[in-house]
């Protein structure tokens, strides 16, 4: 099977050799690298003149700058591969991510994507796990409270992201979210490989608190898009204690509002008192909304 990376850039270049290195140092190369020009202010090409694997790359510009769920499509849209994986700018992948989940994958014909955990690591030479505590397989119930894949991370079989049309190109920060609650309404199978972790994080000292509006904007789109969902799954009231959890969010990472946004959160939680969703952020879901759930999609699809 043929491996496709995408990886978008936008005006972001002081980490991409870092970050091309790290594909063309895997045990297990990509068959094709494409490096996505978000309409940059300066020449991409340009910029990578100089590194030594510069002819194999193909480095594709988009007509717009479409942000970067609509620069992933670009790249994924013109890809030959029959699996597509994905890595932002400034990140990196362990050595082995390719030939690990390429490797299952293969062993595995009927899952139709696999993403892992990730290091995160800081300017000053911190690490930690991140994203390692996922549930082994996507699912809705789980995606509508943040319990997302990550991008960074994923393999995807080619037909499985052309069923979905790709990403949803409103979202800038978002679309992982977006996209794993399709996922998991459509049927298909995205399992979670805890160990080893395949992607090195970067993170920044404003990687939320710059963006806390537009995440908390886009999340108010999700839980606009999914009112009928979160009722579905949760029960009466749900999007009213989904809005409170992306208060809590916000008000938890931006100065002055945590006081405000928690009372309002509160407030929105006593107007739906019998609705299951999780109160606390990082809560997974009781076993037996998971089960109710899944009788639930099993009888309208008819199994």
């Amino acid at each position: 099977m043929a491996v496709s990376a995408i990886i978008p850039v936008f005006n972001r270049f002081e980490y991409l050799e870092q970050t091309l290195h790290s594909v063309f140092q895997q045990t297990r190369r990509p068959d094709e690298v494409i490096v996505i020009d978000d309409c940059s202010s300066e020449s991409l090409r340009e910029q990578l003149a100089r590194f030594p694997q510069a002819g194999e790359l193909r480095i594709l510009r988009t007509d717009r700058n479409r942000r970067v769920s609509g620069a992933r499509n670009w790249g994924w849209r013109h890809a030959t591969g029959d699996l597509i994986a994905f890595l932002d700018s400034d990140d990196l992948w362990e050595p082995n991510k390719i030939q690990t989940q390429l490797d299952f994958l293969a062993a595995n014909p009927g899952i139709d994507g696999v993403y892992g955990s990730m290091i995160a690591f800081w300017p000053d030479g911190r690490t930690q796990s991140w994203a390692h505590d996922r549930p082994p397989t996507v699912e809705t119930k789980y995606a509508l409270i943040d319990c997302n894949i990550t991008v960074q991370t994923l393999m995807i079989r080619r037909a499985a992201l052309e069923l979905l049309n790709g990403f949803d190109e409103r979202f800038g920060i978002l679309d992982d979210q977006e996209l794993a609650i399709r996922m998991g309404e459509s049927g298909l199978k995205i399992v979670f490989l805890p160990q080893p972790p395949v992607t090195r994080l970067r993170r920044h000292p404003t990687n939320y608190s710059s963006h806390a509006w537009r995440y908390f904007l886009e999340e108010c789109r999700i839980i606009s898009d999914n009112r009928k969902l979160c009722r579905r799954i949760y029960g009466a009231g749900s999007e009213r204690i989904h809005l409170g959890r992306a208060l809590t969010r916000f008000g938890t990472q931006t100065r002055l509002m945590g006081l405000p946004t928690r009372v309002l959160a509160r407030l929105l939680y006593a107007t739906a008192r019998s609705s299951k969703m999780p109160r606390e952020i990082g809560t997974v879901p009781p076993a037996e909304i998971a089960a109710d759930y899944l009788m639930t999609k099993t009888a309208a699809r008819g199994h």
